[in-house]
């Protein structure tokens, strides 16, 4: 229905995603070899129906969104460059100099089971379990700052994306991965955060808008609704998984940075020379149980063209482990072996690592049914 060279873009209100702005910094800074022309309409709902009838080109969506309404009719035909996917705390204090005994309202369960993980000495509610919290994002922002500045709470969690559109501006402390700070908590992100999509029709022509595509994020979106479709659904919201692409450079220097020699290991030759290509894929999956105190996680660095197998592998052994700590723990009934290891789970509860009612107990429990 265009022109060429010329596309319609359908564009919802700010929803606290951080799309509408992203879309609007593409079109106002657009390619010379093309045209980007924003058409407002109230929500995205009626965006599809639109473009259903050939009424706009594209329509400008979250990959989350697109994840839990994707459409054989439609595509995602272009994946921006991925913001930066993290969490804020809104208060005061960074995580780690919270006072003892605080108040932290997550809006997120994995957020809440990471926070716990990091300070078991504060107390971490979602919003619902607070009071009664308003459902609309925005509203119930404003309502969690009003609860800060009153003293209710010490601090409350919400994306980057959704702080960067508030009337107000407050105190904010990244929970992200920390790369350039190893010294503090990792915060492995929420999956799918951070990707802004523009969804077309299948039939749509996209050669004169491939020169806005990024193919990294491409990948990293497309390999992470691929884990999260082989992850059981009760499992989503207590996950944190993110991919991305990365140089082989930048992964060196962090692990020289660190004294981490392990993520080096296959990148360079006895020589000092990068094999397989200068990019990699960095994938990093966990879920933690209630309390915080136990986390199952894995991490794999892969080349490009091994990342659909890679990822499945990935998959694969995440899912073994997650099984075996699910089981019951058998007792060691040998001699010496079980000498050893009733001296070792001693030596935990003396320490206050483990309660004694939990030694028989499974290291995770299994939440499927939650």
């Amino acid at each position: 229905m265009s022109e060429e060279g010329r596309f319609e873009i359908l564009l919802c209100p700010e929803m606290g995603d951080g799309v509408h702005t992203h879309v609007k910094k593409l079109i106002d800074n657009h390619p010379d070899s093309m045209t980007l022309v924003e058409k407002q309409v109230p929500h995205i709902e009626s965006a599809i129906e639109l473009l259903r009838d050939g009424h706009g080109d594209l329509v400008a969506a979250s990959g989350r969104w697109w994840f839990e309404n994707r459409d054989k009719d439609l595509t995602a035909s272009v994946v921006l460059p991925r913001r930066e996917p993290t969490r804020v705390l809104v208060g005061e204090d960074k995580p780690e100099y919270v006072p003892k005994g605080a108040v932290i309202i997550a809006d997120c369960e994995i957020v809440r089971r990471q926070m716990i993980r990091l300070r078991k000495d504060i107390n971490v509610m979602l919003p619902e379990e607070f009071g009664d919290a308003p459902d609309d994002m925005f509203e119930r922002t404003l309502w969690l700052e009003e609860l800060r500045k009153d003293n209710s709470i010490d601090g409350y969690i919400i994306p980057r994306a959704l702080h960067a559109t508030l009337p107000f501006r407050t105190r904010r402390h990244t929970l992200g991965m920390q790369r350039d700070n190893p010294e503090r908590f990792r915060f492995i992100p929420v999956p799918l955060d951070g990707f802004t999509v523009l969804i077309s029709r299948i039939d749509f022509p996209i050669t004169g808008i491939t020169e806005i595509v990024d193919a990294g994020a491409a990948l990293s979106l497309r390999l992470e609704m691929m884990m999260l479709d082989n992850i059981e659904t009760s499992m989503h919201d207590k996950i944190a998984l993110m991919i991305e692409q990365r140089k082989v450079g930048t992964i060196l220097r962090e692990a020289a940075r660190t004294g981490d020699e392990l993520p080096a290991i296959g990148l360079v030759t006895d020589k000092d020379e990068i094999k397989g290509g200068k990019t990699r894929i960095d994938l990093a999956l966990e879920t933690l149980n209630r309390d915080g105190t136990v986390t199952a996680g894995v991490e794999k660095i892969f080349i490009p063209s091994e990342s659909h197998s890679a990822s499945l592998k990935v998959l694969n052994n995440w899912n073994q482990l997650l099984k075996i700590m699910r089981e019951d723990p058998e007792e060691e009934t040998r001699g010496r072996m079980k000498e050893l290891m009733d001296e070792y789970i001693d030596d935990l509860v003396s320490k206050g690592r483990l309660s004694e009612e939990r030694i028989h107990s499974p290291m995770m429990e299994d939440e499927k049914e939650d």
